[in-house]
């Protein structure tokens, strides 16, 4: 079993905004003291030609999480 945490987002995806979205979520796990492991992920749900408004997008990051 793996623990992912996402970061979901609309619209076209180039390179800088990949990086921009996932270090906002790295920053945020930071900050939460959640321990990451390995690399981030993109993921893109939607063939080229859905319109952008409509697509959808994560920044997936695998974590381990224990609950309090």
């Amino acid at each position: 079993a793996q623990t992912f945490a996402a970061l979901t987002y609309s619209g076209t995806t180039t390179e800088s905004i990949a990086q921009e979205k996932t270090a906002e979520l790295l920053d945020w796990l930071t900050a939460q003291q959640i321990e990451i492991i390995g690399s981030p992920q993109l993921a893109r749900y939607n063939p080229p030609w859905t319109l952008p408004f409509l697509r959808h997008n994560e920044i997936l990051q695998e974590i381990r999480f224990t609950a309090p």
